[in-house]
């Protein structure tokens, strides 16, 4: 009679056990990818050597070209000064300025043309006006179709920060801690940075990569290259917007159309210069 048998009751697994399983269950689902496909190690992630050969002769590389642009701080700065002042004054700006560098506060600090704009605080009737805009771009923005989300994305954004902007000038209009002359000899500064670093961002995102000299050499060359020609014509727009629409701009410019604009070309340049390596990698496995 076996209905009147007794089934023994299952053994309660212990805390390890349960714990071994988690870790199973949890190891595999990391595995997965999308729609539940294996996921596995791309090849060019088992397939990487790095040779210490390479890595100690990338970064003397990187060192050597820091210490050139840094014997070459004074002249980039003079130059960079030259440019800015004669756009001004080829724009017909209200202000002073001069080509005279200030000395920079670190060694490796590049010095910046002294300039003052002729603005003013923003009135009542301009910042209800930008008030009014930003209400209706963010409007307009909700009315965009689905294949447009990341641009749609990038407006609300600016909108935020140009909302963000309206609300300071409107309670605080006299507290507003940046003038013309700190916007554009910051702005001028970080270009400078960006340019000591990237030599070191190459270092380790494109030198310890199989590539030739000529090709290492070159993507750092045409980052600077892109940086010198951008910053003085890129501050001396902003100079000219604040000059129209106001320091209400100032923000939306710091933020959005300032040392971001750098970085875009800085990453657009290095997409290319990989371009460079698959082709050479291409035709050595031929």
């Amino acid at each position: 009679m076996r209905f009147l048998t007794r089934t023994p009751a299952p053994r309660r697994r212990g805390p390890a056990f349960q714990h071994s399983l988690q870790h199973a269950v949890l190891g595999e689902l990391d595995r997965r990818g999308q729609r539940s496909a294996r996921s596995v190690m791309h090849r060019s992630i088992w397939g990487l050597q790095l040779p210490r050969g390479r890595l100690l002769h990338s970064t003397l590389l990187a060192l050597a070209l820091t210490l050139l642009l840094v014997a070459l701080r004074e002249p980039i700065g003079q130059a960079w000064a030259a440019q800015l002042v004669w756009w001004l004054d080829q724009m017909g700006l209200g202000g002073r300025w001069s080509a005279r560098i200030e000395p920079g506060m670190m060694p490796w600090h590049m010095g910046a043309p002294r300039v003052s704009l002729a603005v003013s605080a923003p009135q009542d009737l301009t910042l209800a006006g930008n008030a009014l805009g930003v209400a209706l771009l963010w409007w307009a923005v909700g009315r965009l179709p689905d294949a447009a989300r990341p641009g749609a994305y990038l407006l609300r954004f600016c909108a935020l920060i140009q909302g963000a902007a309206v609300f300071f000038f409107w309670l605080w209009p006299a507290s507003f801690p940046h003038s013309v002359d700190d916007h554009i000899g910051n702005g001028l500064q970080q270009c400078w940075s960006l340019m000591l670093l990237a030599p070191w961002i190459h270092l380790g995102t494109y030198y310890l990569f199989s590539v030739t000299w000529a090709q290492r050499l070159a993507v750092t060359g045409l980052t600077w290259g892109w940086l010198l020609l951008l910053a003085p014509l890129l501050y001396a727009l902003h100079a000219l917007v604040i000059a129209t629409f106001g320091v209400l701009a100032m923000p939306l410019l710091h933020l959005m159309f300032g040392v971001i604009v750098a970085i875009i070309g800085f990453v657009a340049i290095y997409g290319w210069a990989m371009s460079w390596a698959n082709q050479r990698s291409l035709r050595l496995g031929a």
